[in-house]
């Protein structure tokens, strides 16, 4: 088995899927990337069992085969190489007992003074294969728009393990709309697009993609224009340039986000959205964590968002100007929740909606009124 192929692009290849390889396997079969030599082209692929990724290359010399090869050792060696290509040769251990290298590796440049190295490699046999979905249950989507629709929502996926419905967003479709949604229970984002076409989602059950191929999808968008999903059982499938992905879907039923959703706000606040993200920022250090609860305080004509900590004895306070005359109204919130969505957004002006210390705060992005994202209230 042998090829040859550009560096610099093996190594982008193994970068956009080497997240995938779960750290606390190492030195096990997941830790290995799976490497497929095919005519004119060379596939790579990661997974850790839920998730699976496989990206091409383009080859020259090509000698076909399969083998496995440390993930972490073949990456830091490409990523040293001082060559424009590189050239894998693979030679098979006759006298290799079972258990041990079935491969040597030989990786080395075109140049002179390029190092060669020399690693191990093994048999695929039982290395997870990514799966397919035929082409009449994918859907297409540009890939700035699923970008824009992870990036708004994405920060709401719960980091806890013991609501495991929570660790990944939930995909919607209605027709040609998609809408995305993400929560902890404490806070929520959700955004919808009308695509060019009818989705091609389930009707029964909820379609929750985990966080780790959410991140795995972001690093594959910017392969190609357009990306096809698709879901067959209950598993999603990507199809982004020469990059593919398959992952298990989260099994749950993800709450019915509408359901939160205030009917109706009292009080609506234009402001610049990076003079508010100022603010929020200078009191979050007196804040304490895990809850780092501030307080936002209305009165004519100005709002006071004040942080303390009661360990320390800290305290910080910064006024905003805004547009409100009515009675003064103190609400207490999750200052990281807040700085996280409005971080998200890109548009100069958000519109905060409030009701009562009671009731969630409401962001509406200035320019998309499809987006909406709530951060639930705390007892202050």
């Amino acid at each position: 088995m042998k090829f040859q192929t550009n560096r610099e692009s093996i190594d982008k290849a193994v970068r956009h899927i080497d997240a995938i390889i779960p750290n606390r396997d190492m030195g096990t079969m997941l830790s290995n990337l799976l490497i497929a030599i095919e005519p004119n082209q060379v596939a790579i692929t990661a997974s850790d069992m839920e998730t699976t990724a496989r990206i091409t290359v383009a080859a020259s010399n090509t000698v076909s085969g399969q083998f496995i090869i440390p993930a972490k050792q073949f990456l830091e060696y490409v990523s040293s190489l001082l060559s424009d290509d590189l050239i894998v040769e693979v030679e098979k251990e006759e006298d290799a007992e079972e258990g041990l290298s079935a491969f040597r590796v030989n990786l080395k440049g075109t140049k002179d003074t390029s190092a060669r190295y020399v690693m191990p490699g093994n048999s695929p046999k039982s290395f997870p294969t990514l799966n397919h979905v035929p082409n009449d249950k994918l859907f297409s989507i540009s890939s700035a728009i699923l970008e824009e629709m992870i990036r708004k929502t994405q920060y709401a996926i719960s980091q806890e393990d013991n609501r495991y419905i929570y660790n990944g967003l939930c995909f919607q479709g209605d027709g040609t709309q998609l809408t995305i949604v993400g929560t902890d229970g404490r806070r929520l984002a959700a955004i919808t697009r009308k695509l060019g076409a009818p989705l091609i989602l389930p009707t029964e059950g909820d379609t929750v993609v985990h966080a780790k191929a959410i991140r795995e999808i972001q690093k594959l968008i910017d392969v190609s224009d357009e990306v096809l999903l698709g879901v067959e059982q209950r598993d999603l499938f990507v199809r982004v340039g020469d990059a593919q992905l398959s992952s298990r879907l989260l099994e749950g039923k993800f709450p019915d986000y509408k359901r939160v959703l205030p009917k109706e706000v009292g009080i609506v606040l234009k402001m610049q959205r990076n003079k508010l993200i100022d603010a929020l920022q200078q009191i979050r250090p007196v804040t304490e964590p895990p809850s780092h609860q501030c307080r936002m305080i209305l009165e004519s004509g100005r709002m006071h968002i004040t942080g303390q900590s009661s360990g320390s004895g800290s305290r910080g306070d910064v006024a905003l100007d805004v547009d409100y005359t009515g009675e003064t109204l103190e609400f207490g919130f999750n200052i990281t929740f807040l700085i996280d969505i409005l971080k998200a957004l890109t548009s100069a002006t958000v519109l905060l909606g409030l009701n009562d210390a009671n009731k969630p705060l409401v962001v509406h992005d200035g320019d998309d009124p499809d987006f909406i994202a709530l951060v639930m209230p705390m007892k202050i």
